[in-house]
């Protein structure tokens, strides 16, 4: 594959998305969320509080995953397996298509069905309608944040791989072991 001018710009974005696409997303699932849920006295204000965030987090991946597509198609342009190239320009599509899931159409009716409820979430019984849609909502947005992040991952092994592929396939010539001399047969 011939290099082009654009290949490191286009590699130091990817790799700029690929940090955008995990880093918020982690640290919302792994600090924000737990901490926000254990640290406020209801569930209702650790939602109003978690909710705006993640909305937030998700704009941010599906910003990343628009240029890790964009990106990935033009690092896997040629001399690439089929396989490497159509993970690389796929996954952040589904990346894509799972943070729009949760920012547009699950956040908001969660949003509404607190605003709607009768009081607290907390107080309201199991077997509520309410509390019963809001959990699975819950479920719904939980799974796909997952979704998220799984592609995220994997896009980062993939370019991994790309990379080291690319850099085995670049040695220079000149630095391969020289030929063997032949054996003189003398007799």
């Amino acid at each position: 594959m011939k290099a082009s001018r654009l290949d490191s710009p286009v590699l130091a974005l990817h790799l700029a998305a690929l940090v955008l696409a995990i880093g918020p997303a982690l640290f919302f699932g792994a600090v924000v969320a737990p901490a926000a849920f254990r640290v406020l006295p209801t569930r209702d204000l650790a939602a109003t509080l978690v909710g705006p965030v993640l909305s937030g987090t998700c704009l941010l991946a599906e910003v990343a995953f628009g240029i890790l597509f964009g990106t990935s198609w033009w690092l896997t342009r040629e001399g690439v397996p089929h396989l490497t190239r159509s993970l690389l320009t796929r996954l952040p599509v589904a990346g894509f298509f799972a943070a729009l899931v949760i920012g547009q159409l699950l956040i908001p009716p969660m949003d509404r069905i607190r605003r709607d409820a009768p009081g607290l979430i907390d107080n309201l019984p199991a077997a509520d309608p309410s509390r019963l849609l809001l959990e699975r909502y819950h479920r719904l947005s939980t799974g796909f944040f997952g979704a998220l992040l799984v592609a995220a991952l994997a896009m980062l092994l993939l370019t991994a791989r790309l990379l080291t592929v690319a850099r085995e396939t670049t040695r220079l010539p000149g630095a391969a072991r020289p030929p063997m001399p032949k054996l003189l047969d003398l007799s």
